[in-house]
C-alpha cells in the first residue's frame, strides 16, 4: 500500500511548488506467500523425482520408483501440494494488487499453507521411516524423499509466516 512520506521530504517537496508524492513499501510483505508457493511447486514435483533405489548387490540391476510409482502416499503429496500453492498465489495476488483480500484471509491462507506442508511432511517422513513393498529391506531412500522432506519444511515457515504478518 502507499505510505505517506517522512515529514521533511513532504516539506521539501512543498518549498519547491510540488505536492508530496506517496512512495510504494517494498514488495517484501510478498515473499512469503512466494517462498510457499515455490516451496509448494518443489514438493509436488519432487513426487517425479526418484524416492526409492533397490539395494540388492553387484549381480541384480539398479531401478528406481519416484514417489508417484511407489505408493499412493505420493499422490496424497501431490494434492495437499496442489492447495498448498492454490493458497500462496492467492495470497500473493493480494501483494502484488491484482486480488484484495483482508488481513484475516491472507492469515486463514497462510494457516491453510502450512497445514497442508505439515500433511505433506509427516507422509513423507513416514515414507523415509518405511519404506513401501512386501521387502523393504531391500530399497534404500533415494534424493527425491530429501526434496519433498526439504519443501515441507520450508512450507510450514513460509505458511506461518504467512499467518503472522498485520
Amino acid at each position: 500500500g502507499y505510505a505517506e512520506q517522512p515529514m521533511a521530504q513532504t516539506r521539501r517537496n512543498r518549498s519547491r511548488g510540488r505536492s508530496p508524492r506517496p512512495y510504494r513499501q517494498p514488495r517484501s510483505r510478498a515473499l512469503p506467500a512466494l517462498v510457499a508457493a515455490s516451496a509448494g511447486l518443489i514438493a509436488l514435483l519432487s513426487v517425479f523425482l526418484p524416492w526409492y533405489r533397490t539395494n540388492l548387490g553387484e549381480p541384480a540391476t539398479v531401478g528406481h520408483a519416484s514417489g508417484w510409482e511407489a505408493t499412493g502416499i505420493g499422490k496424497a503429496v501431490v494434492a495437499l501440494a496442489v492447495i498448498w500453492v492454490i493458497a500462496a498465489l492467492f495470497a500473493a495476488s493480494d501483494d502484488f494488487g491484482t486480488i484484495r483480500l483482508d488481513v484475516r484471509t491472507i492469515e486463514g491462507l497462510g494457516y491453510l499453507v502450512a497445514l497442508c506442508a505439515v500433511l505433506a511432511g509427516v507422509l513423507v517422513a513416514y515414507r523415509i521411516a518405511r519404506p513401501p513393498g512386501p521387502a523393504p529391506d531391500f530399497l534404500s531412500r533415494d534424493f527425491g524423499l530429501v526434496v519433498a522432506g526439504l519443501a515441507c519444511i520450508a512450507g510450514v515457515v513460509a505458511g506461518a509466516a504467512m499467518a503472522a504478518r498485520r
